[in-house]
């Protein structure tokens, strides 16, 4: 599992905050494991790892079916 992106996103229309991007096996993507990296990634990076956040599946061309993306919108 790899943590392919952990950048402070602003999109236009959107709540911004650290966005992470997470991409590994189908397991680890609904089994849980993504989820604890996000959070790891975000409490290393000054954000709340339990605090207000949102999750999704990309839908950028070209993305590989088992990838997550976490937004976290509370710094520490």
């Amino acid at each position: 599992m790899n943590v392919l992106e952990a950048r402070i996103v602003h999109p236009i229309n959107a709540i911004g905050g650290l966005y992470v991007f997470i991409d590994g096996t189908q397991t680890e993507i609904y089994k849980g494991a993504s989820d604890r990296l996000a959070v790891e990634t975000a409490n290393s990076q000054g954000w709340k790892g339990n605090g207000r956040g949102t999750v999704g599946i990309p839908t950028r061309k070209g993305i590989d079916l088992y990838t997550c993306s976490y937004w976290f919108h509370e710094r520490r």
